[in-house]
């Protein structure tokens, strides 16, 4: 669509009344066309006045059109160009409805090329934006987290956290399924997946009753790169930098009816050291104890990934896929921090040098089937899906105390064996009841399985390590949920479009412990999921789209989990295997417009959101704190997002985001010096620059407000980077220089928190400055005449959407 919209620049447009209609179709498979350009141009003397392209039915139409004689010409790759015969529109016939018009198989084969793509970086859709990240040049060379920087309504923090309109209660998919490399936590899932083999992202804020209930902001799915063109094709990228260090590659293959594809990826971060500043206060009548940490910490990380996939054309409406996917994540944390403890009255009481590491290995496997059936009714189809995905992730920590004053010389370690399984089936169709009319139906149902076994060890100086039994526990978590929707979708004259659903789902759950400290549950709950959009596409390149749905967010094992981390031994953490499902009605209200070089999006949403999770700060005792996580009682919020972009000139594109919105917050039970009521905002700016003999120059930054919860804030971000690209080797390859963060070696990360007889102040400090050089390379040999046979026959994908469970992010940093 963006070519269309950037060609309009050059069209001399006649004004008029009349209109002309006709649809797309392949010659070979009798299939519907999408995307195809359709130019209008004067029989005369060949100047375009007015364009278009098809849609998801092949179908377009051209209005305005002044009285004259006309040739429709229709482009799409892949195709030989195809030219109409003369079409005239006057006063008495200024409506002229073509029919089919038949695009001929170019019968070219391409022989070491690099397909390039001319979509715009943001291109909004009836029901998603998205964020072609391939055209992205500062994000080269990176991971998912600054391909998402970037996304319009996205926010992501220093350590990889997600944020869609300022809530964390976002479905993040890869190709439309979820994996376990995104399960157990996202903010290492971000930095496994490189920059370099991400599509497109596509952020969804009002799913329809057809995608889980899960997900209370939306869902983003990142589409990694992947090619149906027949033959042999491939890249190979590479990233060495101050910082990280990457790799990644994908090879994939297809000839008639087989595909193949297989892909793998590793990244090494280098140990940064940083520091850290901790003061905690406790008031008890006149007296104020006071806690305080100052120390270094180094962090490193590493990890690799593998995927392989086949697919297989039954016959022209029959198709079966399969793919394997296997990730494994090492992480380190090692801390020396002097903790003291003292009063207002008694001045210092206790001293001691603490030395922790804590070491993270995390392995995961994704195992998914998916089979398509097609009709020929265009729009009718059946599929089935099959999922399995294992995850495992073994952790140990262990504290060394040397006393200064009071307390004596000791150690404590723990270990805790985490493992997750979950299968996952779905089946799907769609109906067209009539040509403007169109009924989806499925069902699905997944079965998952979570536990976690842990114990701990304790020791003085001199003796042996004992276990501590009261802590030691076996945690069995179960989750399973039934689900059945129905989407009715209708096509109305003057572009008018009206989706309407509703989900229907039961989950059942029950947690077992072997810890008499914590109790062993069982629990089952309905909810029904409506869904509602309603949208209008104008004449002048703008739409208008106004939509309501329910969601609910159920708690992952993170959350449920009653291990305690006591890594930081005044600052420990554990679930609450006790939590219910978040509630969340969504409205929002969205236009957009493409006018001239400049595109704009704007849409205002609210959200109200009743049994809230949230992380609360809980004093054990006069030095020690807890971090656990509640249902508070209700949250709201209303915002305004804003997203922008206009050309200067031939060379020059400037793009900005800003979203602001209210965070409001409410629970008698929480007591705190902070206001329940917040407005906060992140915006991003980006500006590129193409210069002669291939150079590309892209320029970012990025700015968010510090982040709310009932208890206090968490640290603010902000970055900016400059990225440079060359196009080499005939545009097959091209490298890369990228710098982060140039004006700052370190960034500062502040945190503050109040609550009943307390306040406590966190201060981070992290290496943040990188140079990084990257290359890429692009092979194959491609004959795209299988690619559109292929494409007309099995259409768009389909797959497994779990677009589920709260997903965890980075602990609080308090």
């Amino acid at each position: 669509m963006a070519v269309v919209f950037a060609k309009a620049q050059g069209l001399s447009i006649q004004k008029g009344d009349g209109k002309i209609s006709g649809v797309i179709i392949d010659s070979l498979s009798k299939q519907p066309v999408d995307f195809a350009t359709v130019a209008l141009e004067k029989w005369t003397d060949s100047k375009s006045v007015n364009g278009s392209i098809s849609d998801e039915k092949g179908n377009f139409k051209l209005t305005g059109i002044g009285n004259g004689d006309y040739r429709l010409i229709v482009t799409f790759i892949g195709y030989k160009t195809t030219a109409t015969k003369k079409i005239t529109i006057s006063d008495q016939n200024n409506v002229v409805k073509l029919g089919k018009i038949f695009l001929a198989s170019s019968g070219k084969v391409l022989d070491e090329v690099t397909v390039v793509g001319q979509r715009e970086l943001v291109e909004n859709k009836i029901d998603k934006l998205v964020y072609n990240a391939e055209k992205d040049v500062t994000s080269k060379g990176g991971d998912a987290g600054d391909v998402l920087r970037k996304v319009p309504m996205v926010s992501v923090d220093i350590d990889g956290n997600v944020e869609l309109r300022g809530s964390g209660n976002v479905k993040i998919l890869i190709n439309g399924k979820p994996s376990s490399l995104v399960n157990n936590n996202v903010a290492d899932a971000m930095k496994m997946i490189p920059s370099n083999e991400i599509k497109n992202v596509e952020v969804i804020t009002s799913p329809s009753a057809k995608y889980d209930a899960e997900g209370t902001s939306g869902i983003i799915n990142i589409v990694t790169k992947k090619t149906n063109i027949a033959g042999v094709s491939g890249n190979i990228s590479g990233t060495v930098g101050t910082r990280t260090n990457r790799g990644n590659g994908s090879l994939s293959y297809r000839t008639g009816k087989f595909g193949f594809n297989a892909g793998f990826g590793g990244m090494y971060f280098y140990p940064q050291d940083g520091s850290k500043t901790f003061l905690k206060n406790q008031f008890s009548n006149d007296t104020t104890r006071i806690t305080s940490q100052n120390g270094v910490n180094s962090r490193g990380r590493n990890g690799g990934n593998m995927n392989f996939g086949v697919d297989y054309d039954i016959n022209k409406t029959n198709s079966l896929s399969s793919s394997v996917k296997v990730n494994r994540r090492l992480s380190t944390n090692d801390a020396s921090l002097l903790a003291s403890y003292s009063t207002n009255y008694e001045g210092l009481l206790s001293q001691s040098y603490n030395s922790s590491t804590n070491n993270s290995n995390r392995a995961g496997l994704d195992w998914s089937t998916d089979y398509r059936k097609t009709f020929k009714k265009p729009q009718q189809e059946l599929s089935f899906s099959f999922q399995l995905s294992n995850d495992e992730d073994n952790t140990d920590f262990s504290n060394h105390f040397l006393g200064i004053s009071q307390p004596l010389d000791s150690t404590i370690r723990s270990y805790n064996a985490g493992k997750s399984h979950e299968i996952t089936f779905q089946g799907d169709y769609a109906q067209p009841v009539s040509n403007k009319i169109l009924l989806e139906i499925g069902g699905k149902t997944i079965l998952r399985d979570a536990t976690s076994d842990y114990s701990y060890e304790y020791k003085l100086a001199e003796g042996d390590f004992l276990p501590l039994s009261g802590f030691a526990n076996a945690f069995d978590y179960t989750q399973n949920v039934y689900a059945g929707y129905s989407v009715l979708g209708f096509t109305f004259n003057k572009g008018y479009a009206l989706k309407i659903g509703g989900r229907l789902e039961r989950t059942e759950i029950r947690s077992n412990s072997q810890s008499s400290m914590i109790s062993n549950n069982s629990n089952s709950y309905n909810n029904f999921i409506p869904s509602l959009t309603l949208a209008k596409n104008f004449a002048d390149f703008s739409s208008l789209k106004v939509s309501y749905t329910k969601r609910i967010q159920r708690p992952s094992l993170r959350y449920l989990n009653p291990f305690i981390d006591t890594s930081d031994p005044l600052n420990s953490s554990f679930g609450n295997p006790n939590l219910l499902p978040e509630k969340t009605n969504s409205f929002e209200l969205g236009y957009s417009k493409f006018f001239g070089r400049t595109s704009l999006n704007a849409s205002v949403y609210y959200r109200n959101t009743s049994d809230v999770i949230e992380s609360i700060v809980v004093p054990l005792d006069s030095i020690r704190s807890a971090i656990s996580y509640a249902n508070i009682s209700k949250s709201s919020s209303v915002g305004v997002n804003l997203f922008g972009s206009v050309q200067v000139g031939q060379k020059v594109t400037l793009r900005g985001n800003a979203n602001v919105y209210t965070y409001n917050a409410a629970d008698s039970r929480v007591t705190t010096l902070y206001s329940n009521t917040s407005i906060l905002y992140n915006m991003n700016l980006n500006a590129s620059w193409n210069l002669p003999k291939d150079f590309v120059v892209e320029m970012f930054g990025m700015f968010n407000s510090p982040k709310r919860t009932i208890q206090g804030k968490n640290p603010s971000f902000s970055m900016f980077n400059v990225g440079f690209k060359k196009d080499v080797l005939g545009k097959r390859g091209s490298l890369g220089l990228n710098l982060s963060n140039p004006f700052n070696k370190d960034r500062e990360f502040i945190s503050s928190i109040s609550g009943n007889g307390f306040n406590q102040y966190s201060q981070t400090s992290v290496p943040f400055r990188s140079l990084g050089v990257t290359f890429s390379y692009q092979f194959g040999k491609m004959d795209f005449r299988q690619q559109q046979q292929r494409s007309r026959s099995v259409g768009k994908k389909k797959g497994i959407q779990n677009d589920d469970l709260k997903q965890e992010s980075d602990a609080q940093g308090q």
